[in-house]
């Protein structure tokens, strides 16, 4: 199988760049596939050769004392990543679930809340919109920088967005609310959007997706946007999703 390893090394004796030179150097001579950001270096490859990979930077690294290696594995990236298996984009099409929310709004930009691994970004920056997706996992958004070149995107929570008021035209929920505490949620993609759009599996058991306490049934969604905004969303219902829209006055 197929990996990536995101990792950063900290040596315990402050401002000794000795132990990070070693390691980039162990890197180079690893034959392995590797970038080295600001902030961090990720390698990809084999299992076994990004372990190896890791084992000689550390050991390299450690040869001028102690310090502590961060990794993060993931396999996303592959052909495994849940977001884009063939059968979950026949059900929840991303081109025409982004029509949907756009429709009848002159919108230039989207956030995209919950992006995971961009595909709803993917959609909307084809639609030739600025496009920010936002997800607190940074192994989803590298994935996601590296599949969607055409949309930006941030580490950051949905109930506590990073952006000023009135930042984006829409501000859309892919199958994300669920995953949240929805209420303030909600509030932070109206302070930032002028319409809002959450993406939600219909009310009903299946054999896929969330079970079922974990869904929301329409009259559970419209309580949550009275709650949060004051006033209920018009939904669009289809066999496979709900769209839930909702405007500022």
């Amino acid at each position: 199988m197929a990996v990536k390893a995101l990792f950063a090394l900290y040596p315990l004796l402050q401002g000794d760049y000795r132990a990070v030179e070693k390691a980039l150097l162990a890197l180079e001579e690893s034959g392995a596939s590797y970038r080295v950001f600001p902030t961090h270096s990720e390698v990809s490859g084999k299992e076994e050769e990004v372990f190896l990979t890791l084992q000689r930077a550390f050991q390299k690294a450690a040869e001028e004392g102690a310090l502590v290696m961060w990794a993060l594995l993931t396999n996303a990236c592959e052909a495994g990543d849940p977001f884009r298996k063939e059968e979950r984009l026949r059900r929840f099409p991303p081109g025409e679930i982004a029509r949907k929310a756009l429709e009848g709004l002159k919108a230039k930009s989207v956030l995209d809340i919950g992006t995971g691994t961009g595909v709803f970004a993917e959609a909307f920056a084809a639609l030739g919109l600025f496009v920010v997706g936002l997800d607190p996992r940074a192994d989803r958004l590298e994935v996601a920088r590296a599949k969607v070149k055409g949309a930006r995107f941030v580490e950051g929570r949905a109930e506590a967005l990073p952006f000023p008021d009135g930042s984006f035209d829409l501000a859309f929920f892919g199958l994300a609310l669920h995953h949240l505490d929805p209420v303030p949620a909600l509030r932070e993609a109206s302070r930032v959007a002028r319409r809002v759009a959450v993406l939600e599996w219909p009310y009903r058991e299946e054999e896929v997706g969330p079970p079922l306490g974990r869904r929301f049934s329409l009259e559970a969604l419209e309580g949550l946007f009275r709650e949060a905004l004051g006033s209920p969303p018009r939904f669009l219902v289809a066999e496979g999703y709900v769209l839930a829209l909702w405007d500022k006055g």
